[in-house]
């Protein structure tokens, strides 16, 4: 599975942190591809290695550790798993 060449530098960084909790609250906590409580992790829409905005909160979405895993990298703008929720 591809990924970002320095995906451990980001999820460091004062600006991707400040976006992630942006989302998640914005989000309320609520993950976005089951629609439970809970959400720890922002999902990018369109994922880092295809070319997503790694700090562009309307790319991410909260989401579960585990649901965002699960869904891995789907192609821009398709989500592989079905959400909870319309956006």
């Amino acid at each position: 599975m591809p990924s970002h060449p320095d995906l451990a530098k980001l999820r460091q960084s004062h600006t991707y942190r400040k976006a992630r909790l942006a989302v998640l609250e914005r989000d309320r906590w609520i993950c976005w591809l089951c629609g439970r409580p809970g959400a720890d992790t922002a999902d990018h829409v369109v994922p880092l290695a295809l070319g997503g905005d790694p700090n562009d909160q309307l790319n991410m979405r909260a989401a579960h550790r585990s649901c965002n895993s699960r869904r891995g990298i789907g192609k821009p703008g398709k989500v592989d798993t079905p959400t909870s929720r319309p956006w």
